[in-house]
């Protein structure tokens, strides 16, 4: 039996685009309260699933349907040439089966008439994740449910303050697709502001071993959304754990009106010599960036991206 275990219509500037995650599992039972074995068990499992592979599926829009093939991670896509106003009804079908969406997170995504717009990165940006130590990062996922992991409090204050003038967020990560309910049960949770998940191809354990992701997944999924957004700017948030400081000194460079602010979390009181060339580099490309951590001023952000919100607000 198979099902869809991540779905999103996400609209642009001229397209929209819908793609998804098949597993060729049977359907997780639904649970109300999460323990710390169930939430273990949850995690194994996901990277026991096998994803529905190379196989033809049907995506019904209202009345129309569509034909599309998944890949070898289970993932399908589907872009048309025009904007949805409203949220079709939707239905994946295989062998004439009509396949059930888990999700208990939105799926449709419209576009915003928004100036200022917000890209995330997600690990140790706006949830503690200990990328830089595995261990660390293992025993929390593993031993923490998601109802209780840590957020980072300036992110999500600021990330709400954006949110309060309707903006779209976008949530671009390389964590893999197998963490998609424990991210989004995070968001929920902790009520950061709904965006669309971003996330890497699905993996097995064997590829999780690997630890071979896409080199510029990041980098290509920002480049695509500022591709087809118009006019738009954006606020972009990353950590210092990976490449956010060489992706978005590359995205600055690219897109230089495009960019409105720059937010990088410093993730260790210390900060060596690499990471301080980094932000340097990114600096000079990008005077308004901001290295932050606990002790930064988030008053004064609070004003800094209120002032783009109403600048951009009076071009219109």
């Amino acid at each position: 039996m198979a099902f869809v275990s991540q779905i999103s219509i996400l609209v642009l500037s001229s397209k929209t685009i819908i793609k998804g995650v098949v597993l060729n599992a049977i359907l997780p039972h639904k649970k109300k309260r999460i323990s710390v074995l169930k939430n273990l068990i949850m995690l194994v499992k996901s990277y026991a699933r096998s994803p529905l592979k190379n196989t033809e599926i049907k995506i019904k829009l209202d009345k129309t349907e569509f034909d599309v093939i998944t890949n070898k991670q289970g993932l399908f896509k589907l872009e048309l040439d025009h904007t949805l106003e409203k949220e079709p009804k939707i239905d994946i079908c295989f062998q004439d089966k009509k396949l059930s969406i888990i999700q208990e997170y939105p799926v449709f995504f419209k576009y915003l008439n928004s100036k200022i717009d917000v890209i995330s990165d997600i690990d140790d940006t706006i949830l503690v994740s200990y990328t830089a130590n595995i261990i660390k990062r293992i025993g929390v996922l593993s031993l923490v449910t998601p109802l209780k992991r840590k957020t980072v409090r300036f992110t999500q204050q600021l990330l709400n303050f954006s949110n309060e003038h309707p903006c779209n967020v976008f949530y671009v990560s390389k964590s893999e697709s197998n963490l998609f309910h424990v991210l989004y049960s995070f968001i929920k949770n902790n009520q950061l502001p709904n965006g669309i998940l971003l996330l890497s191809p699905y993996l097995n354990f064997k590829q999780l071993l690997k630890g071979k992701k896409g080199k510029d997944f990041k980098l290509n999924n920002i480049q695509y959304l500022i591709d087809n957004s118009n006019d738009k700017k954006f606020i972009l948030f990353g950590d210092d754990t990976q490449k956010d400081m060489e992706v978005y000194e590359i995205i600055a460079k690219t897109y230089p009106e495009k960019v409105a602010r720059i937010y990088i979390r410093q993730t260790k009181k210390h900060v060596n010599k690499r990471k301080r060339v980094l932000f340097k580099n990114l600096k000079e490309t990008f005077p308004n960036s901001v290295y932050f951590d606990e002790s930064t001023d988030i008053e004064l952000e609070m004003k800094h991206i209120e002032n783009l919100i109403l600048t951009k607000n009076e071009l219109k």
